[in-house]
């Protein structure tokens, strides 16, 4: 039977009472608490709304409207994203945050003063007349499998405070520490000079690249964090923070890319839009999900378990959003065997021009796909002899599945720029009589 299993904790920094601005991040910690907890949304998981001012939340707002509340909480200076409130109205928007108000760096409203127009909401990506539709733009832009949460300060069973951890993944490949007690990190890379024809962007975000220049305080950084760990990351009011996501350890028993993932007896729901740029496209949920079923790893005999990890929540009813998958320990066997499956695909064939000097009993291949995937093992196989486990043994293994099974299936390649017809579809039945 299939069940639900939740997240553990919230990861939630202390409020600040500034707001991001373009260069000076500076904020102070509010000292009060931040009241009491009426509910914490994890959005558009289980029976949650896809956003703060979904109707479903009118009875947690003195205004019966969650939209209205919502608008009013913001007009207070109490909507808060990463300890940054939004600023009340334009006219703090423009004393307090005159190039942007920020998320995780990235602009999240802005005012063109030539056109006299707003900018809000997820990167910004609305346009609004008015600075106060721009402002609850951003407070719905949050996205699927973050956790939001209503608090009630002054004690009168209403929401007068919100506040949201805007969380991202991204894969640990390297740890370093300063003198000073700082911490820095590498999500690691591919080389790219062997890149081959058709293969696309192997991250689409670039945060935590190496030379990106982030830099964490003792204080914001987890020391359970070690290499192949996936990690979530935001910018709050003391600096980038970087924590372990949750972990899930189990047999990859099923999935289907932005819909669902089963690891042993529990599924766990897809969340849209969710931030994974910064993690190989090889290890975000969907994409290893798909290479897994293809090569038949799903259920395997061998009981090799992967992991899922999670975006923590407070309730333990409700896990967030999956950040993505890896196969850890077990990579270098997965990979093995997706080569050897890969190899028995090309023994089974020959190259030719046209297929008009192949018995009608063989199949055939035009030499161009033929050396694609030949290509495509070899290097596969060069990962597999230097016995590269974790993210780079997960990389070949995608790889393989794209040269065989092709990239139009899969969403994320094909928006990656990944362009492969596939070995199986270039598959033909020789003509020659012999």
């Amino acid at each position: 039977m299939i069940k639900t299993i939740a997240a553990n904790m919230c990861l939630a920094l202390p409020l600040a009472s500034g707001a991001a601005g373009a260069a000076d991040h500076s904020a102070a910690p509010v000292a009060a608490s931040k009241g009491a907890l009426l509910k914490a949304i994890v959005l558009n998981m289980g029976g949650e709304g896809a956003s703060v001012v979904n109707a479903r939340y009118n009875r947690y707002f003195r205004q019966h409207s969650a939209a209205a509340g919502v608008s009013a909480i913001i007009e207070a200076g109490k909507f808060f994203i990463n300890g940054y409130a939004i600023p009340a109205t334009a006219h703090d928007f423009l004393r307090q945050t005159p190039a942007g108000y920020l998320v995780n760096q990235v602009p999240w409203l802005t005012y063109d003063a030539a056109t006299k127009s707003w900018k809000g909401g997820y990167k910004a990506q609305g346009a609004a007349a008015q600075y106060e539709a721009a402002a609850l733009a951003v407070a719905t832009g949050i996205v699927a499998g973050l956790e939001v949460r209503l608090y009630d300060t002054d004690h009168d069973g209403y929401t007068d405070l919100v506040d949201v951890d805007f969380l991202e993944g991204l894969i640990v490949s390297r740890i370093t520490t300063a003198s000073d007690g700082s911490y820095r990190l590498d999500r690691g890379d591919i080389d790219v000079a062997k890149k081959t024809a058709g293969e696309g962007a192997v991250f689409d975000g670039k945060h935590f690249t190496g030379d990106s220049g982030e830099v964490i305080k003792a204080s914001n950084f987890d020391p359970s964090l070690s290499k192949g760990d996936i990690a979530l990351f935001w910018y709050g009011a003391g600096g980038w923070v970087v924590k372990r996501a949750r972990q899930v350890e189990g047999v990859f028993v099923d999935g289907a890319d932005h819909v669902s993932y089963t690891i042993g007896g529990a599924a766990y729901g897809d969340a849209m839009r969710f931030s994974r740029d910064n993690l190989f496209i090889s290890n975000r949920p969907g994409e290893f999900a798909n290479a897994h079923k293809y090569f038949g790893f799903n259920n395997n005999r061998e009981g090799w378990a992967v992991s899922l990890w999670l975006a923590p929540t407070t309730d333990a009813a409700t896990p967030g959003a999956p950040v993505g998958m890896t196969s850890g320990e077990h990579g270098h066997a997965f990979l093995v065997k997706a080569i050897a499956i890969a190899r028995t695909r090309l023994a089974g064939v020959v190259a030719s021009r046209d297929g008009s000097d192949v018995s009608a009993t063989r199949n055939w291949v035009t030499p161009q796909a033929y050396k694609m995937l030949q290509a495509a093992i070899a290097r596969a196989n060069s990962v597999a002899d230097a016995n590269s486990a974790g993210p780079q043994a997960d990389y070949q293994v995608y790889l393989l599945y794209l040269n065989l099974k092709g990239s139009a299936a899969d969403i994320g390649a094909r928006y990656a720029g990944f362009n492969y017809t596939g070995f199986d579809n270039e598959i033909r039945k020789g003509v020659a009589v012999y």
